[in-house]
């Protein structure tokens, strides 16, 4: 191997390093939440926009909508007209994350929402990666975690750069190769990632 192309390789994986490095450095402060009469307030709202890095009235209706509730957001506060169930913000924050900043190539969370053709997109700064958002009420969740070897009946709710399904159990991310967005089939978990997980598929359903 010649020097140059040492220097190259060695830039790629200082540079891959750098990045796991950073995710595993990322994370949003936890919610500090208040009760006030019938009133929850979370009091460092906009401290945790902050960090997120997106538009603040963005993540407002997205967890009003989650939760059901009306509110308001005044002088860095929400205010929720209620009371989430307990536990609840703070697991609302992580799937918002998941579903508008986490990039779903590498991890990343260095991100951002851009517009094209009249559709949204999450492009990841690091890998170049992009994907379609789409509305929350598309993404569904299952509970528990997944074991490697085990078969699991999923819902493909995306797509991969790649054309590969992809869906979410629990807090993993499920990639599918030949699984088609909206089509429900039966995965088998071949490995299992820090990120995400990959899937064998076995039949459509």
């Amino acid at each position: 191997m010649d020097e140059q192309n040492y220097t190259d390789l060695l830039k790629k994986v200082k540079s891959s390093v750098q990045k796991r490095e950073e995710m595993k450095r990322f994370q949003i402060p936890k919610p500090e939440t208040i009760t006030e009469g019938k009133l929850t307030i979370i009091k460092n709202f906009r401290d945790i926009v902050d960090v997120i890095n997106r538009d603040e009235s963005h993540i407002y209706k997205y967890l009003i909508k989650q939760f059901g509730l009306s509110g308001d957001v005044a002088d860095g506060r929400l205010i929720f007209k209620g009371k989430p169930p307990e536990g609840s913000i703070e697991k609302a924050f992580q799937e918002y994350l998941r579903i508008y900043v986490q990039c779903y190539e590498c991890g990343n969370f260095d991100t951002e929402m851009i517009r094209e053709n009249r559709n949204e997109l999450i492009r990841c700064k690091a890998c170049g990666a992009e994907r379609p958002l789409f509305a929350h009420k598309e993404i569904k969740y299952s509970e528990g975690k997944i074991d490697e070897g085990k078969t699991y009946d999923l819902e493909i709710t995306d797509l991969n750069r790649d054309g590969d399904g992809i869906s979410i159990k629990g807090d993993t991310t499920v990639i599918i190769p030949g699984a088609k967005k909206g089509q429900k089939v039966t995965v088998r978990i071949d490995r299992i990632r820090k990120n995400y997980a990959l899937g064998i598929l076995v039949k459509k359903t």
